[in-house]
């Protein structure tokens, strides 16, 4: 069952302000069930559609493929590189349980809001519930159409804000811990690997003086802007990337309405200048990292595939502009509005009008 574009629309924005207002009074009156419902609510919208994504059909062929053959022939599409082995197994376990595609599609949505949600709460105690309900707008929506590396870049959205977080708060980092969600992260989808370097960039930013690191980061995202494709066709002559995978990265066209690379590079400029102001080494931090995020999404100027990548950084972005406009305006009621309404009308123009990632109509797998 298809919705038209304005129903979908409603049914997208309501059911994102419904969980956000869950997280809210959850967290407010300390009721796990209305927490529970925060994510429950757009796992929902994420279970049981059926063609909604532009990917979400060749998932489903996917899924019945692995269901009529043998383990050994689905584990040799892991072996080649083919495929990440968590989907091998969740669609090894759904086919055994006689579960439809459905079940593949809830798992993955699963995991992406538990780790948005616990990102959240590593930048803030007061204000995770305005942070989730705006990752349901810009993040989520990407999920219901390139759902293993939206999940897989939840998970290291984790990571780093949790590397973040306790080197502002002054707390030990659990190295082992890190290491063990990166690979999972990598079991997810393969294209994390190329995020690991991010992880450093809080250590970097401690140890390299700022400066250099603004230097060397602003060099890499000139070169990647001006001169991608050669870039690549080096590597390429290098060997150091596979044919397959260099197919990969140009087989999808960039775009020039690079919103990630733009806002991040904004952002950027943005806790510099307040950071030469203030000297808070937060702003510093949040500087150097949206400073890595325009080296991520430079290249989504030519590959739609690696441009993918800076959806992570999407994380900082949505901190950022929620910690400029609870500086900005004075009472909640303000600052509640014009984020909520700066939310509504992004996912309105990017998804909605523009048709981004196909996920304009809604449709129900019923």
């Amino acid at each position: 069952m298809q919705f038209d574009a304005f129903i979908s629309a409603v049914i997208y924005v309501s059911t994102f302000l419904t969980a956000g207002a869950c997280a809210y009074f959850g967290i407010k009156y300390k009721k796990v069930s209305l927490k529970i419902l925060a994510i429950v609510l757009p796992l929902i919208l994420a279970t049981f559609r059926y063609s909604t994504g532009t990917d979400t059909l060749t998932y489903r062929q996917f899924y019945a493929d692995i269901g009529n053959e043998s383990f050994a022939a689905s584990w040799s599409r892991v072996l080649l590189g083919a495929m990440e082995p968590v989907i091998v197994l969740i669609a090894k376990l759904g086919n055994a349980l006689h579960l439809d595609a459905s079940f593949m599609f809830g798992v993955f949505a699963l995991i992406t809001l538990i780790f948005l949600y616990a990102t959240a709460k590593n930048f803030t105690k007061s204000r995770v519930w305005i942070f989730y309900t705006a990752m349901l707008f810009f993040i989520f929506p990407e999920s219901l159409n390139i759902m293993r590396q939206i999940a897989a870049v939840s998970v290291q959205a984790y990571v780093l804000s949790y590397i973040f977080r306790n080197f502002r708060d002054k707390r030990k980092t659990n190295v082992w811990l890190c290491v063990l969600l990166t690979i999972f992260a990598a079991t997810l989808h393969y294209s994390s690997i190329l995020l690991i370097p991010v992880l450093f960039l809080p250590i970097l930013a401690r140890k390299v003086p700022t400066r250099s690191l603004i230097l060397i980061l602003g060099a890499l995202a000139a070169v990647c802007v001006f001169a991608y494709p050669h870039l690549l066709a080096m590597i390429g002559s290098i060997g150091i990337v596979s044919e397959k995978h260099l197919e990969t990265f140009a087989a999808t066209d960039g775009s020039i309405i690079n919103v990630k690379f733009f806002l991040s590079l904004i952002m950027a400029i943005v806790f510099f200048i307040n950071y030469r102001r203030t000297k808070n080494l937060r702003d510093k931090n949040l500087g150097i990292i949206l400073l890595g995020g325009t080296v991520y999404s430079s290249v989504g100027f030519y590959s739609g595939y690696l441009g993918r990548l800076a959806i992570l950084f999407w994380v900082f972005i949505i901190v950022s502009i929620v910690e400029m406009v609870w500086q900005i305006f004075e009472k909640d009621r303000d600052r509640i509005s014009v984020i909520i309404a700066a939310c509504a009308i992004y996912f309105v123009l990017y998804f909605s009008l523009l048709g981004f990632n196909a996920i304009a109509l809604y449709d129900f797998a019923i």
